[in-house]
């Protein structure tokens, strides 16, 4: 999520609730705060959203908005190293920044009691992340033919070969989330093992095609 200055107001107080939230928690963060980062007041941040869970879940599903409208198109014609290297490698950028970790902390901590939330982002983000890959594997002429259960299945593999561990470290503050979003502390900070994950997923699937299993070729 990038600061932008001609947002509207509710977008702003959203935006303000993401930080809020995402830096003291759903129990700790008061309208009040919200508000004053917002630029305006507590009552009309009331006139907008009638009560801090109202609110929380407005902020939450704003930002995971926010988040897929930065991931990149997978083009079918194009080259499908280079294709699953740019979108796996963005995902993993967006993802291990300090606002979308933060906000993940927070749904983790809430997931007893709004457990639809938890569900939502996993299904929005991380399934959806999936689908899009798969439809590339799929619509992929440079891939080779795969049906829709067996391209799901392939697609989950790649993410978390590329993205899951530097996920997780993150998560779990093993390493430190980046503090500031990519567009500004730079974009492909992992490429190099992203490339290298995606090499091995190309090379594992056309060895199962050579060697008769159901891989797919590139």
């Amino acid at each position: 999520m990038k600061k932008d200055d001609k947002l509207s107001l509710p977008a702003r107080i959203l935006r303000a609730a993401f930080i809020t939230f995402g830096e003291r928690g759903y129990d700790k963060a008061s309208m009040d705060e919200v508000a004053q980062a917002a630029g305006t007041t507590k009552r009309t941040v009331y006139a907008h959203f009638t009560n801090k869970e109202t609110l929380f879940r407005a902020s939450f599903g704003q930002a995971v908005e926010w988040f897929l409208a930065e991931l990149p198109e997978l083009d079918p014609a194009g080259d499908v190293a280079a294709e699953l290297t740019h979108f796996t490698s963005r995902f993993s950028d967006l993802s291990t920044w300090r606002g979308p970790v933060r906000l993940q902390r927070v749904a983790i901590s809430e997931a007893e009691r709004l457990p639809d939330l938890a569900e939502m982002l996993h299904e929005r983000v991380i399934r959806g992340a999936e689908d899009r890959i798969a439809r590339f594997l799929m619509d992929s002429p440079g891939f080779g033919s795969v049906e829709a259960e067996r391209a799901l299945q392939l697609a989950r593999l790649l993410l978390n070969m590329t993205t899951a561990p530097q996920r997780f470290a993150t998560l779990m503050e093993a390493t430190k989330p980046v503090h500031l979003h990519p567009s500004v502390s730079g974009f492909d900070r992992d490429e190099a093992w992203i490339r290298l994950a995606v090499k091995f997923f190309l090379d594992g699937i056309a060895a199962g095609q050579s060697q008769g299993g159901d891989g797919n070729a590139r």
